[in-house]
């Protein structure tokens, strides 16, 4: 898979194929699954995502002596269950470690092991997701639309502290149920045409918590920007307007844990969706913006 251009071996050539170290701190981690999209009823095909992501990053030009080790990818397995409880075990690993993990998805169901795994590691954690929808739904199976209800679920039965929030939510892909299941959790949110307050929030948010998992959900984005997304939403924030919030999450130095989703390569044109999702992989897994 990390196969790309070589142009010679003088650092002044680096690209990311060429980064690997298995003594990295920087983990990378592929979770194969759409089976939360199927029981949430959208379109799936996310499962392909980790192995796309990767082959559209593996020829970026790196300017430092930036590393990182892949762990491969969790896949092949039928039951979302079981993929959760394998997530969870390399989450905590990755954690118990030391280490800095960043997960490609997969659906947004990708997001409750490592949150569980997280909560279980430091019993607190604050999640900011960037993503047009809540996914706060209340179900009995695990899905793509409940994650951070679930994860909310799992802190609250073992006394963990748990906030969340919300940037770039769309007020017509969220119904007024859903609305009133985050002032109940009270969570916080930035709608998609207010999307200029996010960097107040953020600080605000990153005031109130220690230990912040982050997680890009790829239909946050304008269709014309990443039109390969399991539910696509009918407004979405610009590239641009994401960089300068990560900027300020990264900065914190607060990260444990983060990952990106819901990048479905079957709706791609042209690998529009491919090449934005590998780059914000690239900045999760840097922690930085380039």
């Amino acid at each position: 898979m990390w196969k790309g251009r070589d142009d010679g071996n003088e650092l002044i050539h680096q690209r990311l194929f060429k980064c690997l170290n298995s003594q990295s701190n920087n983990k990378l981690l592929g979770f194969c699954s759409s089976l939360g999209v199927e029981r949430n009823h959208g379109r799936i095909g996310s499962e392909l995502a980790p192995k796309i992501i990767r082959k559209n990053m593996t020829n970026f030009a790196v300017h430092d002596d930036f590393n990182f080790d892949d762990l491969g990818d969790i896949e092949g397995f039928d039951c979302l269950e079981l993929g959760d409880d394998m997530l969870y075990n390399k989450c905590l690993e990755i954690l118990h470690n030391q280490h800095y993990g960043v997960i490609l998805g997969g659906g947004h169901e990708t997001s409750l092991a490592p949150i569980k795994a997280l909560l279980d590691y430091k019993k607190q954690v604050g999640v900011i997701n960037f993503d047009a929808h809540f996914d706060v739904r209340k179900q009995n199976l695990h899905t793509s639309g409940n994650s951070f209800y679930k994860a909310y679920e799992y802190a609250k039965e073992n006394n963990y502290h748990f906030s969340y929030l919300c940037l770039g939510a769309s007020q017509l892909s969220n119904t007024k149920a859903l609305f009133q299941t985050m002032k109940n959790m009270q969570a916080d949110y930035i709608l998609d045409h207010e999307f200029e307050n996010s960097i107040k929030a953020i600080k605000e948010f990153l005031k109130q918590n220690e230990v912040i998992y982050l997680t890009i959900d790829m239909d946050v984005f304008s269709q014309s920007i990443a039109p390969a997304v399991s539910a696509p939403a009918v407004f979405g924030i610009s590239l641009k307007e994401i960089l300068q919030p990560l900027k300020v999450i990264f900065e914190s130095k607060k990260v444990f844990l983060a990952d990106i989703c819901e990048f479905n390569p079957h709706f791609d044109i042209d690998n529009h969706t491919a090449k934005v999702a590998a780059y914000l992989a690239y900045l999760l897994l840097r922690k930085d913006v380039v």
